[in-house]
């Protein structure tokens, strides 16, 4: 997902503020941002924001916006937008203009006859495309949409433009580009005031040559590319070398042969060393497009110069080049001399590689070194054996990683031969390397073990069994599970059998979940390769039947976990086994979890059912099946109903439980009071303030505070009591709290007083450090008429209080 761009606004704004200490003032307003508006919304009003971030931001978000709104909207709403974001004077703005302008015009192009009134006209899709989109893309390859290229940024936007511009030519019929980005390009190219613009020129030639038409390719791009070659500025003669080999792909083998082939040979021999590297970076894409009888005539030469140049870079990128020359070239046209210089770049001793001690010499020999093995042949093996033998004792184990990912591709070249008596000993040395180098030949094991004979693979089926318990990466356990349905047919039935099955079900349940994953995927296909003949019914005492049997028994498993993994393992085994062998083993236990109590089991007995089960014809009918599916569609779960029903279905939304009643029992079973305080009544039960009542309910107005309230006469001690030590401990605002003399309390206490009264209370210490009265100590009088001495609760004052009074 696209994050919001109010947060990539918060997140520009914290890395200014980080970048600029004291200036936080100064961005503050960057995050004032509307969210209540849509995308479109604050793309309109933000891209015309006073402030650079938001206008950077959301200039940013056209291309989603695009997309969100549609081709017709986006005429309408986005499009009279890019003028004043063209001008704007931020070059970063301009820069993402340039880079939001492919996604928008794709959008447009999904409808080029939508039309729209556009700054008063009405224009289509396709004519804003061609008669809005590319000329500002041009502007800004000349002058940045009227803003001169001084800025340390000018680069960045001049290649954000130039490949935009190529990649909305792509979206342009070809008759089309000629007319309207071939035409912007080539003027550039003919602008003899500004070397910068031919350099763009040169650069934007090469890359249209495949998506112009042919006719214009060799019309127009061809002509002009040969004449900046030979332009008197160097930087476009290095352009115009790099885009050769491109432009001679486009042409075709003829007339790159006849008009291309001097040109890159007059570049190969330019006084500037940078033109002539370009040259050598370009060779084999060159070799590729020209006939073999011409690479060895006139290429091979070519390299040999470039090979001894005087130039160390040249030399170093020649040497580089060296390998995927030599793949291009068939085995007639690579002398055993060409290929000695090959196979020197392993040695350390090589000369090339004396003043290139710095470069990675050897990875491009290593990495190269399969392809050269092809082109020259087995036969040739032994003009590259040193060259591998010294590469695979490297010190740098990134050469040796590269060796090891490409065995297999060796072991295809050289056959089973060569492969068992040159390639294994590295083979086995390989798996004792560090993990970098040993993960290559553990995730190619099952094609190298394919090209040897069945004598030699053998040995390796216990090494294999025991890479689970070497090693604790488990992406070495992952990489295995991968290839466990190609290895099981390698070796023989019986062996397999014995120890591949159970190293299937151990990496189906592994501790890693992209283990059991990958290993879940392949378990079907193993046992299928496995017991393609196994008789049916199968017997009891067929291992096929025993595996099966311990995956069902997984299904009774307390772990919900396991149980998953059953059903996982049963959705590869429904998907490779014949359908008869789900029915008589599988059917009964996905039956019965489909009725699971955790929900996560039954998804994936729903995907199961829907995916594998009701489409099998053999399958769909029977009624296990038709229980699970009725089941599953009268499920609870969300996610279940939407994996067993079709695609448009909206289960019901969830219910929150009401919350219970709350609980009001008899006065005469109701606890003590908030304070913990109780009195007797004249019924001999015991009655409690209430907290919670809000009002008479006669409407008399507000109830009394629960803690200072105490009725006329009878009441008077615990009111005056209370009153008096929530004052002293806690005095209240003038206007919240008033009593005398037991009178009743005129307005309501707060709720924080009353806690930090009585956290005071049980601390038994008063705000000048006297001992308040005990809870214990407080008469309460009941609700007779009159109040006899029987009717007091006191405690003795010395002893601060019982348990029960507080």
């Amino acid at each position: 997902r696209r994050p919001n761009s109010c947060c990539v606004q918060r997140y520009t704004c914290a890395r200014l503020m980080a970048m600029n200490p004291g200036e936080e003032d100064g961005y503050t307003s960057v995050l004032e941002i509307d969210e209540s508006l849509s995308l479109l919304e604050r793309v309109k009003y933000y891209s015309q924001s006073a402030v650079a971030v938001q206008r950077l931001v959301h200039v940013q978000e056209l291309g989603a916006c695009a997309e969100e709104i549609g081709p017709a909207a986006a005429l309408s709403e986005l499009v009279p937008l890019l003028k004043d974001v063209s001008c704007d004077a931020e070059l970063s703005v301009r820069q993402a203009l340039a880079e939001q302008l492919v996604p928008l015009c794709a959008v447009l192009m999904k409808a080029p006859e939508e039309s729209a009134e556009v700054e008063g006209e009405e224009t289509s899709a396709h004519a804003v495309v061609v008669e809005t989109c590319v000329p500002l893309l041009s502007a800004m390859l000349t002058a940045g949409g009227g803003q001169e290229l001084a800025g340390g940024g000018s680069a960045q936007l001049i290649d954000a433009a130039a490949e935009a511009l190529v990649a909305i030519a792509a979206l342009l019929p070809a008759d089309e580009v000629g007319t309207t980005v071939l035409t912007a390009v080539l003027t550039l190219a003919h602008d003899d005031e500004s070397e910068e613009n031919r350099v763009v020129a040169t650069q934007l030639l090469g890359s249209l040559a495949p998506v112009v038409s042919a006719e214009l390719c060799c019309q127009f791009v061809l002509p002009e590319v040969i004449s900046l070659a030979d332009d008197p500025v160097f930087r476009v003669r290095k352009v115009a070398a790099l885009k050769l080999g491109g432009l001679t792909a486009a042409v075709g083998a003829e007339l790159a042969q006849a008009r291309l082939l001097s040109v890159y040979e007059a570049l190969a021999a330019d006084d500037i060393w940078g033109v002539r590297k370009a040259c050598v970076e370009s060779l084999p894409e060159i070799a590729n497009a020209l006939p073999v009888d011409v690479r060895a005539e006139r290429l091979v030469p070519l390299l040999r110069s470039l090979y001894e140049d005087g130039s160390r870079w040249v030399r170093i990128c020649a040497c580089q080049a060296l390998g995927p020359f030599l793949a291009a070239l068939p085995s007639d046209a690579i002398s055993p001399e060409l290929l000695r210089l090959f196979t020197q770049l392993a040695a350390p001793a090589n000369p090339a590689r004396a003043d290139a001690a710095d470069s990675d010499i050897a990875y491009f020999c290593a990495f190269y070194l399969p392809g050269v093995a092809q082109a020259v042949g087995a036969s040739r093996w032994p003009e590259l054996a040193e060259a591998f033998r010294t590469l695979t004792t490297n010190m740098q184990w990134k050469v040796r990683r590269t060796l090891s990912c490409a065995m297999h591709e060796l072991a295809s070249i050289l056959g089973s031969g060569l492969t068992e008596s040159e390639l294994v000993p590295t083979f086995d040395y390989f798996l004792k390397d560090l993990d970098e180098v040993k993960v290559g030949v553990v995730a190619s094991i099952a094609p190298f073990l394919r090209a040897l004979s069945p004598e030699a693979r053998h040995k390796y089926l216990g090494a294999i069994v025991e890479m689970r318990a070497e090693t604790d990466n488990w992406r070495f356990r992952h990489t295995l599970a991968l290839q466990l349905a190609d290895i099981g047919p390698l070796f023989p039935r019986e062996a397999a059998v014995e120890s591949l099955v159970p190293l299937a079900l151990d990496l189906a349940t592994d501790s890693v979940a992209e283990v059991r994953i990958a290993a879940m995927a392949k378990v079907g296909a193993l046992l299928a390769s496995l017991f393609a003949d196994e008789p049916r019914p199968l017997a009891d005492a067929s291992p096929l039947a025993a595996f099966l049997r311990m995956v069902c028994n997984m299904a009774s498993s307390a772990s919900c976990h396991r149980r998953a993994n059953c059903v996982q393992i049963c959705t590869s085994l429904v998907a490779d086994l014949p359908p008869q062998l789900t029915r008589e083993h599988l059917l009964a236990e996905l039956a019965t979890l489909a009725e699971d109590r955790v929900p996560n089991v039954r998804l994936l007995v729903a995907r199961l059912t829907k995916e594998l089960l009701l489409p099998s014809a053999e399958l769909a009918s029977h009624p296990l099946v038709a229980r699970m599916a009725e089941a599953l569609r009268a499920d609870s779960d969300r996610d279940v109903l939407l994996a067993i029903h079709e695609p448009g279905f909206e289960p019901a939304p969830y219910r929150a439980k009401p919350p219970p009643p709350p609980r009001q029992p008899p006065a005469a079973e109701r606890p003590a009071s908030l304070l913990g305080l109780e009195h007797p009544v004249s019924s001999g039960g015991f009655e409690v303030f209430d907290a919670d009542a809000e009002s008479d309910p006669s409407g008399g107005g507000d109830t009394q505070d629960p803690v200072v309230a105490a009725t006329s006469g009878q009441g008077a001690a615990i009111g005056s009591v209370f009153s008096t030590s929530l004052e002293e401990l806690h005095p209240p605002p003038t206007d919240s709290l008033t009593a005398a003399d037991g009178d009743a309390v005129e307005d309501r206490q707060k709720p924080w007083l009353v806690a930090s009264a009585m956290a005071r209370l049980d601390m038994g210490v008063r705000p000048d450090g006297t001992r308040p009265p005990s809870l214990g100590s407080i008469a309460v009088a009941p609700q007779a008429a009159a109040a006899t001495e029987g009717d007091t609760v006191a405690e003795d004052e010395a002893g601060g209080g019982g348990a029960e009074g507080r």
